[in-house]
């Protein structure tokens, strides 16, 4: 059996939208805030692409976990497979024994038994 996949659990991310109309505002409420003032900038195609970047990592982890679900049926299947396989061998086995238990039973003619 596959051990489960870790639920991830995303932190909260707070994005400002700064520009040249709003910058002395965010400045003045994130320094009020204690916090401080850095940018990260991303220029608009760069946004677009982060958003496709995420969007492929979803698509892959998706893939991902189909293969995951399809290796789970194909163990459960094979060992199924192996288990009926024993159930089998033991029956026939035993009817193996049976046969040879009733082939032997004739008369015994050992008087010392």
């Amino acid at each position: 059996m596959l051990p489960p996949v870790d639920e991830v659990n995303m932190r909260r991310i707070e994005w400002i939208v700064i520009n040249e109309n709003n910058i002395d505002e965010v400045k003045a409420r994130l320094e009020s805030e204690g916090k401080a003032f850095a940018f990260y900038a991303l220029t608009g195609d760069g946004y677009g692409a982060l958003g496709l970047n995420f969007s492929d990592i979803r698509a892959l982890v998706q893939q991902q976990q189909q293969i995951i679900v399809a290796y789970e049926n194909y163990y459960k299947a094979a060992n199924k497979a192996l288990d009926d396989a024993e159930t089998q061998r033991q029956k026939e086995e035993a009817e193996d024994a049976a046969r040879e238990a009733e082939l032997n039973k004739g008369i015994d003619l050992n008087p010392f038994d």
